[in-house]
């Protein structure tokens, strides 16, 4: 059975903030924080949750999920 893992995932060099861009679509916003990303939610019905955290744990950031009043963020840092 092939590996369901999408290319831009697994290899070190592809561009992460442009592959998480076209995951969360309208369901987030991405923002670049030194060495870290801080996504915030929209829908988080419609965010793909399982896609960001595989992308973001593959390339080795540690994942934390924080609220701020009704918005949930996702902040990755290596």
């Amino acid at each position: 059975m092939a590996d369901a893992t999408p290319h831009a995932v697994t290899n070190p060099d592809a561009d992460l903030p442009g592959h998480l861009n076209y995951l969360i679509a309208d369901t987030a916003s991405l923002d670049e924080e030194g060495t870290g990303l801080k996504i915030k939610i929209f829908h988080s019905r419609a965010f793909p949750w399982e896609d960001v955290f595989k992308a973001l744990l593959y390339r080795g950031y540690a994942v934390k999920i924080t609220n701020h009043k009704a918005d949930l963020f996702i902040e990755a840092n290596k």
